[in-house]
């Protein structure tokens, strides 16, 4: 997973402009109020001193891209309700010269409170984007992807662009922030980590779900490109199949490669030719069923007395949940103390941890505390010292990491 993608770990990280960003707003919002109440200030967005405040906002990172649309004047439906009603103008005029010159928190909340209570049409939380840098440990900013994330994480059913919800998502921010502690008292660090949940950036068991079905789009799209493309990913998944075979035979283990690959080739290298001839003894004893599940699994390391020690399945373009439940009926038909891997690209890792913390494995307990994942640049730059300095499975351990994404060692 892409760690330094992901807004929250990053927000006070490089910050200047940010910080540059706080002054420049505060300056803006005193002339929004200053040109209103001298009654300059325009019927419209464009020109206007709130448009400058808007620009500096909407420069600010993903999570304030949008912000600035809310407060474009649109005809038709006579909204927002600032430029042509004199008293709305001033209520909103009022609210942020008291954010701006009071020091207590529950009078600036007071005054926000009392905007809202106007009802002024189509002015809606997304002042909030405003006054989070007019008073960032009081008031967070709001947005669809912080709302989702934080309704995924609390299962509440927080409602965009209402200000009964808009303060019930602060105190349960806060609330979370507090409990957690893990984040700063500047409220845009958490606003950004419920961002990232709710944008999909950062898989948790309450959005893999969600993940899952925005991946299986993206796969969908995916399947219709030229057919040359998949005998690339083919070529691909043999090679993993080989270089963990070969692995698996040069540190004292009997690799076997599923049968119907065994005709495969991988760089001119019949993948037959290093897996053993047949399952073990051991295997052939079980149900046909259960002969059928372990032979098609893409990679086996057998001890030398016939019994499992490690089982790999190879995911290149093909569904990681197809993958898990082979992994979920090869656990069930050997009830033995194996060690199962799921070998993936890079790109796809937030896939395979949204599958890992799917509620149906997180509650087998025993193939949960068993699996694990390797992805294939890993595995291909450490393959000839793999080879070189292993002397059983846990060789494995520096390349390979547990259900939640840590690295085994």
């Amino acid at each position: 997973m892409e760690k330094s993608s992901l807004l929250y770990q990053t927000w006070f990280i490089h910050s200047e402009d940010r910080l540059h960003a706080f002054a420049q707003v505060r300056k803006g919002s005193r002339n929004v109020v200053k040109t209103i109440r001298e009654g300059t200030f325009p019927r419209d967005l464009h020109g206007s001193a709130l448009e400058e405040v808007m620009d500096v906002i909407a420069s600010q990172t993903e999570i304030f891209k949008g912000a600035k649309h809310a407060f474009m004047w649109k005809p038709k439906l006579r909204i927002p309700d600032i430029y042509e009603n004199r008293g709305n103008q001033m209520a909103f005029a009022d609210m942020l010269a008291s954010v701006l010159e009071t020091g207590s928190s529950v009078k600036k909340l007071m005054a926000l409170n009392a905007l809202a209570s106007k009802n002024i049409k189509g002015l809606g939380p997304s002042v909030s984007n405003i006054l989070y840098f007019l008073e960032p440990s009081v008031f967070p900013p709001f947005n669809t992807k912080i709302v989702e994330g934080y309704n995924l994480l609390s299962h509440a059913k927080i409602r965009l662009g209402r200000w009964d919800d808009y303060f019930t998502l602060r105190d349960g921010m806060i609330a979370l922030n507090e409990k957690g502690s893990l984040f700063s008292k500047d409220l845009g660090a958490i606003s950004a980590f419920l961002f990232d949940i709710g944008a999909l950036n950062y898989v948790v068991p309450e959005n893999s779900d969600q993940y899952l079905i925005a991946e299986q789009r993206h796969t969908t799209r995916k399947a219709l490109e030229k057919r040359g493309r998949l005998q690339l990913h083919k070529d691909l998944h043999y090679r993993i199949q080989y270089l963990l075979a070969d692995v698996g035979n040069a540190i004292g283990y009997r690799s076997w490669i599923a049968g119907n690959d065994h005709n495969r080739t991988a760089g001119g290298k019949r993948l037959g030719d290093i897996s053993i001839p047949r399952l073990p003894s051991s295997i052939e004893a079980l149900s046909e069923h259960d002969r059928k599940i372990v032979g098609l699994i893409d990679v086996l390391w057998f001890n030398p007395d016939g019994s499992p020690a490690c089982a790999f399945e190879v995911e290149k373009s093909t569904s990681i949940m197809s993958g898990m439940n082979r992994m979920d009926d090869l656990y069930e038909s050997l009830k033995t103390d194996m060690t199962l891997y799921i070998v993936a690209p890079d790109n796809r890792e937030r896939e395979v941890l949204a599958q890992f913390n799917r509620p149906h494995y997180m509650h087998q307990h025993d193939l949960h505390d068993h699996i694990r994942y390797i992805l294939f640049k890993d595995l291909s730059d450490n393959y000839e010292s793999l080879k070189r300095f292993g002397q059983d499975f846990s060789i494995l351990g520096p390349i390979s990491h547990f259900p939640d994404g840590r690295l085994v060692s």
